[in-house]
């Protein structure tokens, strides 16, 4: 009889190995899924990036780009707008040759008068009245566009036509057709993935460890016994490793199948913006080859090597002798654990991108493995100290197992530990990074809509104000600004300014001036010591004012001070030099919450071409970022804590199955259920409490060396804790899925073992 065909029939014939083998096939299951779902996010991101490489023209060299501009198709500005939280990518397009080439899912280059939209922003327009959304794009909707071209979904996208004269800043460019380039990708992601893989795919290692024990103890007997009455080395292997693999191929199999109808859920996981198309999560076939193959190799590979007593040493596996206690050497892989990862750090600082985040993911995994290569020891450290002091049988009973069996008691804790470590990295990390995302500054008050880098005309000012009058919201300021710098002469000092009314100032800024007073001046912040003799005026506007060079205050200009919110630079009266329009490059706006959507669709409507700023834009956008980062952690803990949770239920469950002849025996002898349960739960939770400490720890000093790769700092708080709170009631839990195993134990147990 083969080793296959012998392990078929201990699979039928023993229920309880038939029930580690189903355990075992779930663990694969889950983790070769989990596997394979955060392996596909670059190639998610990249699928995603690469629709979108026809909104970008790619110009190796200047030469290419002369090239582009001498056989231009089309010329094409791209800009960001907004309707509420939603994000829209606008691109204003003119034909200068009949039938430019177009990317797929674009049926044409709009002509004037002439629109395509996405069809979820076509949606979008005919649920609001029209001087809300549908106004910003002039013409008639002549057809949509298509998913080929889009990012995701309900992406908001618009590509409206003008006539050539209407786009004098427009980029020339062969047509709307991809740059060639591979698209640029969000590293956020890939890096929290890469972190996932580390920190999610242990806790799976772990619950494939837990369920493959669950009939440890009586194989290891039935192994001893094969090898005492005959069986060789290799036979014995043999068999383990072709009863695991029935288990482990079953799983990883059924973890590849599940990964495709999964498709459908992962791909409604929003991320910047929208969800994702279910074929951008379709892992490469050479991906699930690998995890096919590699993922029951390992777990054949570690129980083969669980089998070194049962065939170095049958009869002592046949007795359960007392196994070898842990030495205290283990604790120095925590020491090298810590050295790796600081060194790991070092060398991302100083090496290049990629390589620097392997090196820190292998930092980081030195780390976690090496908690769960201490955690034995210091469970033997618990059981010496339960003991020499206990006060109750149950005591007792959970020190001498702690003290008999560190590695099978920790086990339970094991799951849980890693998920502690992960929990704490990451929320050691989230406050400081969240910071670093961007809110508005305060340079501009709330409401105003800021059109910076016009270029504008002032026919099209002239424009704007009637459209708006027409439109019901005359009453909405329109403030044309200037930009500019001061340098002072002798000195590399500088300083950025605003050409402005003073009386505008409070409209649109969020700096103040009270008391503006006649006659032409500048307006420096607070505090802020200038010799006007000194300065310099470059001015930024229009091209008209490009090549001006640097200018002398004229004499008898004032140098007034103003108390800055926000902005910090200098402001400019337009008189101080006698600027007119031509000077002015920027255009704000000022809104009321009643007119805000009009005035946005007028803004956009006159000045094509131009990306319009607000607070409440900006905001909207961090606001987006943060609810990804957060949904991210969330979901990685969640999966970490669901992980380790499952794998201390099966590992306490496992550890009585394992032990039934010894609580028969005890049954038997007269010790009460309550506690043998008492006991149970005990050496569950005390190593685990220790344990998820020490994890905690751990993890909030590798997200204090993450932050130091960005620049950030450890910020301390209460949620920090959340995960090792968290950690204990999951191993109580795990601890109370041992009573009903155990009350299942009877006296019989002893004989039939």
């Amino acid at each position: 009889m083969n080793p296959v065909q012998l392990a078929l029939r201990v699979l039928r014939g023993d229920s309880r190995s038939r029930l580690s083998a189903i355990f075992t096939a779930v663990g694969v299951a889950v983790g070769v899924t989990l596997v394979l779902w955060l392996a596909t996010v670059p190639d998610a991101l990249q699928s995603r990036a690469d629709r979108a490489t026809w909104r970008q023209p790619f110009y190796s060299t200047e030469a290419s780009f002369e090239e582009a501009k001498t056989n231009a198709a089309v010329l094409a500005s791209q800009t960001r707008d907004n309707v509420g939280q939603q994000q829209i990518q606008r691109f204003d397009v003119a034909a200068l040759k009949p039938d430019p080439p177009v990317a797929a899912g674009i049926p044409k280059v709009p002509g004037p008068d002439e629109v395509l939209l996405s069809p979820a922003l076509a949606k979008l327009a005919a649920e609001k009245p029209a001087a809300q959304l549908a106004d910003r794009f002039k013409g008639k909707v002549i057809g949509t566009i298509g998913p080929q071209a889009l990012l995701y979904p309900d992406e908001l996208v618009a590509i409206v036509g003008h006539d050539a004269k209407e786009m004098p800043t427009g980029t020339p460019r062969p047509g709307l057709t991809p740059s060639g380039q591979p698209g640029s990708i969000n590293s956020l992601l890939v890096v929290l993935s890469q972190i996932g893989i580390v920190v999610l795919i242990a806790p799976c290692l772990v619950l494939v460890a837990s369920a493959a024990r669950l009939t440890a103890a009586r194989r290891e007997r039935r192994l001893a016994a094969l090898r005492l009455a005959g069986a060789t080395p290799q036979q014995v292997i043999s068999m383990t490793a072709a009863e695991t693999a029935i288990a482990a191929i079953g799983g990883a199999v059924l973890g590849v199948a599940l990964s495709f109808p999964l498709r459908e859920l992962v791909a409604l996981i929003p991320w910047d913006g929208g969800d994702w198309y279910p074929s951008d999560w379709t892992p490469s076939g050479p991906l699930s080859a690998g995890v096919l193959i590699l993922g029951p190799l390992l777990v054949v590979g570690a129980a083969v090597l669980g089998l070194r007593r049962a065939v170095s040493r049958p009869l002592g596996a046949a007795q359960q002798q007392t196994k070898r206690q842990p030495n205290v050497a283990r604790l120095l892989w925590l020491v090298g654990a810590a050295l790796v990862f600081v060194v790991a750090l070092g060398a991302a600082k100083v090496g290049g991108e990629d390589t620097a985040m392997y090196v820190v993911l292998f930092g980081i995994a030195a780390v976690a493995v090496s908690l769960v290569f201490a955690g034995p020891l210091v469970t033997s450290l618990l059981g010496k100290v339960f003991t020499a002091n206990w006060r109750s049988p149950a005591t007792l009973l959970a020190g001498r197992r702690l003290r008999d069996d560190p590695k099978a008691a920790f086990r339970a804790s094991a799951g849980v530990v890693l998920a502690v470590f992960a929990g704490s990295m990451a929320l050691a990390m989230f406050p400081s990074v969240e910071d670093q995302i961007g809110y508005s500054s305060g340079k501009w008050r709330d409401g105003v809509f800021v059109a910076e880098g016009a270029g504008h005309s002032t026919e099209q000012i002239s424009d704007l104000k009637a459209d708006l009058a027409a439109r019901g919201a005359g009453d909405a300021s329109v403030v044309e600004i200037g930009g500019g710098g001061f340098d002072v002469a002798g000195s590399d000092r500088g300083f950025s300014a605003m050409v402005i009314n003073c009386a505008d100032v409070a409209k649109v800024l969020g700096g103040r001036i009270e008391g503006c007073r006649p006659g032409p001046a500048v307006y420096v912040p607070q505090g802020t010591a200038v010799d006007a003799s000194t300065l310099k005026f470059t001015p930024y506007g229009n091209r008209a004012m490009r090549d001006t060079k640097p200018m002398s205050l004229p004499k008898g200009t004032e140098i007034r001070e103003y108390e800055p919110v926000g902005y910090h630079g200098f402001v400019v009266d337009p008189a101080v030099f006698g600027f007119g329009p031509e000077a002015m490059d920027t255009v704000a706006v000022v809104t009321t919450p009643a007119n805000a959507d009009v005035v946005h669709t007028a803004v956009v409507r006159n000045l094509p071409g131009v990306s319009v700023y607000s607070n409440e834009r900006y905001d909207g956008r961090a606001d987006t970022l943060t609810g990804d980062l957060r949904r991210a952690t969330l979901l990685g803990l969640s999966i970490a804590t669901v992980l380790g949770g499952v794998s201390a239920g099966v590992a306490a469950a496992g550890s009585v199955v394992d032990r039934r002849r010894t609580f028969g025996a005890l049954i038997a002898a007269g010790t009460p259920v309550k506690v043998l349960t008492k006991a149970l739960r005990r050496e569950a939770m005390l190593p685990a409490l220790v344990a998820t400490v020490g994890a905690g720890v751990a993890g909030v000093l590798v997200g204090a060396g993450l932050l130091t790769l960005i620049k950030g700092s450890l910020q301390l708080n209460l949620w920090i804790i959340t995960p090792v709170v968290l950690g204990l009631v999951v191993a109580l839990m795990a601890a109370a899925a041992c009573g009903p195993v155990l009350r299942r134990v009877s006296a019989r147990d002893y004989s039939d073992e």
